[in-house]
């Protein structure tokens, strides 16, 4: 049983490259030269852990790297997988547990270059009402608030994608059936998680900040879990998300590669030495535009953010032995690098 929904997984998610390809064609989104740059696309669900990719672009260091990058946002991370598999994208950022449940499905197409995230980010906001009827905070114990979420309605971006799968692994943790006491509803991206929490449509929902802060500003939710923070001891010390390449493109064009990564480490100092500013750069990529909200964010998301985009072989090997135990991917996956990630276009 557990193959055919691996199955059908996959199949849903490269059922969709068609249309992918077509509007990431719309965009130019192949990787020929331009003006003698290095054309590429990287597809990206909009969030401030990518604060980099976003400064990078602005403050010309792509073009001084001899990059032309177009950024494509979706409504999902998991749609950028059938971009890059198929070639219309060159570079999406991705979770480790979408690869390694790829790679279990047999597509082992892509490779992990560049470190972005070394904590589980996820913020899980609650409507104020909800978690006041249920006696928690983030002050109760983290059993607690697992517990409190039976038979509420919870927002994630979609089936399968990385906020649903770690929410999944909230309610196992509390004892719960997350097919049967809870409703998990595929809502869509950050602006529209938060308007479903503020119209009632769901209970509560997770998603990397400013979201979640945004609801707790402006009253209508309350952080009941900060990923951010390292709220969940299980997921403080994690390769979670970083940039993922086709791996045959990448082959070709290993320059190109190690280029985008040396701007991503460029801007990343950026971000690291004065948040505040770099607030105030993102705004425009955020559904959340209060630069106060933004650098509330981004001082938080600082010591989960990767100085180097480095892999640590050790970190690799116990974020996957952890994804596979609490039931995250189907299969423990290779920590071998060269099978998912890869440190070769960085300078490690």
């Amino acid at each position: 049983m557990g193959g055919l929904v691996l199955t059908a997984r996959k199949s849903a998610m490269l059922g969709s490259a068609i249309a992918l390809v077509l509007t990431l064609a719309a965009c130019g989104g192949d990787s020929a030269s331009q003006g003698g740059r290095t054309a590429l696309t990287v597809t990206s669900l909009p969030s401030a852990f990518l604060a980099p990719l976003y400064i990078a672009e602005k403050d010309g260091t792509f073009q001084r790297e001899g990059l032309e990058v177009k950024i494509v946002e979706l409504q999902s991370g998991a749609d950028g997988v059938p971009a890059v598999v198929s070639g219309s994208a060159q570079v999406a950022d991705m979770g480790f547990d979408d690869l390694a449940t790829l790679a279990a499905e047999g597509e082992k197409s892509l490779v992990m270059v560049h470190n972005l995230v070394r904590r589980v980010t996820f913020t899980l906001v609650m409507n104020p009402n909800v978690a006041r009827e249920r006696g928690v905070s983030r002050a109760s114990p983290i059993e607690q608030r697992y517990a409190a979420l039976k038979g509420l309605r919870l927002g994630v971006t979609s089936r399968g994608a990385a906020s649903d799968r770690y929410l999944r692994y909230y309610l196992r943790a509390a004892g719960l059936d997350p097919e049967r006491d809870a409703q998990i509803i595929a809502i869509g991206d950050g602006a529209s998680l938060l308007a479903a929490l503020e119209t009632r449509q769901i209970d509560a929902y997770q998603l990397s900040p400013p979201t979640p802060y945004v609801a707790q500003a402006k009253g209508f939710g309350t952080i009941l879990i900060d990923g951010a923070a390292g709220d969940v001891p299980l997921f403080s010390d994690f390769a979670y998300t970083g940039f993922a390449i086709n791996r045959a493109w990448g082959e070709q064009h290993p320059e190109a590669v190690r280029a985008f990564s040396r701007a991503i480490n460029t801007a990343m100092a950026k971000v690291r030495t004065n948040p505040n500013d770099a607030a105030a750069q993102i705004a425009d990529r955020m559904s959340a535009k209060d630069i106060g909200i933004l650098q509330q964010t981004l001082n938080a998301l600082v010591p989960a953010l990767s100085e180097d985009g480095c892999f640590r072989p050790e970190a690799v090997r116990s974020t996957l032995a952890t994804m596979h135990d609490v039931q995250i991917i189907p299969a423990q996956g290779d920590p071998a690098e060269g099978a998912l990630w890869t440190n070769t276009y960085n300078n490690c």
